[in-house]
């Protein structure tokens, strides 16, 4: 709590003072060797967040310190920073729901790619908690089937989701692998398959930790690309973390494009920003879209102006004044009612006489999406 009071709106561990400082040896040891700034960061409530990750439980593992209240986001917190709507449940145990909501892929980034389809059926490999799904059903996708290795992950999607097959599965194992293919040939019943959609496993890839290229986890990019070559939809789109671009100099990335290529797809690889497509945060994605056409998709277009960093942390600053502003923290969390640090129930009252911003319309299902854009591109 000492640390957490030590740093304002916008600031992190450099903010602490150095008697607090001496109480712990991660903050000493980050003294003397530097460390990320986005460490022990508070929300700045006028900006979008920072990356959203699985430990905004812990205030050490990046900028998830409540703007006005002296405690960390809570799990509605985070998802709503997410874009997943208030009607979203996360089921399981605590720490796996952390899992679900900071590894999700934020729901209108995944609507912003799943409006260059036309609406189609949908399967949906490595689903976690369903954001990439959840982004589809919202563009008006049927997806008729899900799969995830993590019990809880399934018991939430099943729970959002509950017109989808839902499989466990552990692709890892050849024979589950060949088990959910008979599965996915029995629910598509004859039916060809529009769209496969998937973000495997990229901890190997992520900046998030320690990069490993070597990680046994990275294969299922490769067996994701095997599962397209079998069932040979009209698209494939793979989401993944950035680091995806770099490792071994950018050859994993090349030979994903290259079978993806060999198997007659034209492929685009898109760097996405996630505040320019409505999400309250700056999170960056890469998309690889293949398509069984001639030409490629092009990029989807940002309804939102991107943040970009100037010399420093705090110079931050729209790229275009030509696009509204992002949606910023505030914007997205300040309705939800103040707690205290540790408090706080899965379920609370919520009147909806708090809701203050079109952002929060949208979480409470009060505002469509695109009526939301028309109204934000109005005011400018």
């Amino acid at each position: 709590m000492e640390m957490i009071q030590s740093v304002p709106a916008g600031g992190n561990w450099k903010d602490i003072p150095s008697d607090v400082v001496q109480k712990s040896a991660r903050l000493r040891q980050i003294r003397r060797s530097g460390g990320r700034t986005t460490y022990y960061g508070r929300l700045k409530a006028s900006l979008p967040s920072y990356t959203i990750n699985t430990y905004f439980n812990r205030p050490g593992n990046g900028t998830f310190i409540h703007p006005t209240q002296d405690r960390l986001i809570s799990m509605r917190e985070a998802a709503r920073l997410q874009s997943f709507p208030d009607r979203y449940r996360f089921l399981g145990s605590r720490s796996s729901r952390y899992r679900q909501i900071g590894n999700a892929v934020p729901p209108l980034l995944a609507r912003a790619v799943a409006t260059l389809f036309k609406p189609g059926l949908v399967i949906d490999l490595f689903s976690g908690a369903g954001g990439l799904s959840e982004g589809f059903a919202q563009a008006g996708h049927k997806v008729i089937l899900a799969t995830d290795c993590h019990s809880n992950m399934c018991k939430t999607y099943a729970y959002n989701h509950p017109l989808t097959d839902v499989v466990q599965a552990n692709l890892y194992q050849r024979d589950q692998s060949d088990e959910l293919l008979d599965e996915i040939e029995h629910v598509l019943s004859g039916r060809h398959l529009n769209i496969l959609i998937g973000g495997p496993p990229c901890q190997g890839f992520s900046t998030a930790g320690n990069r490993n290229s070597l990680d046994s986890r990275n294969g299922l990019l490769y067996h994701m690309v095997e599962i397209a070559q079998t069932l040979m939809p009209d698209s494939v789109v793979i989401e993944n973390v950035p680091g995806l671009k770099w490792i071994h100099k950018g050859q994993v990335l090349q030979s994903v494009v290259k079978m993806l290529e060999d198997s007659e797809y034209s492929v685009s690889v898109f760097n996405l920003r996630a505040e320019e497509y409505g999400v309250p945060q700056r999170r960056r994605r890469v998309f690889i879209i293949g398509v069984r056409s001639k030409s490629r998709l092009s990029k989807p277009i940002g309804y939102l102006s991107p943040i970009i960093r100037g010399k420093t942390r705090n110079h931050l600053k729209l790229r275009t004044k030509d696009l509204p502003s992002a949606v910023s923290v505030a914007e997205a969390i300040s309705d939800l009612p103040p707690i205290m640090s540790g408090e706080g129930d899965d379920v609370m009252d919520y009147d909806l006489a708090w809701t203050q911003t079109d952002y929060q319309k949208i979480m409470r299902e009060l505002l469509s999406f695109e009526k939301f854009i028309r109204k934000r591109t109005k005011q400018g």
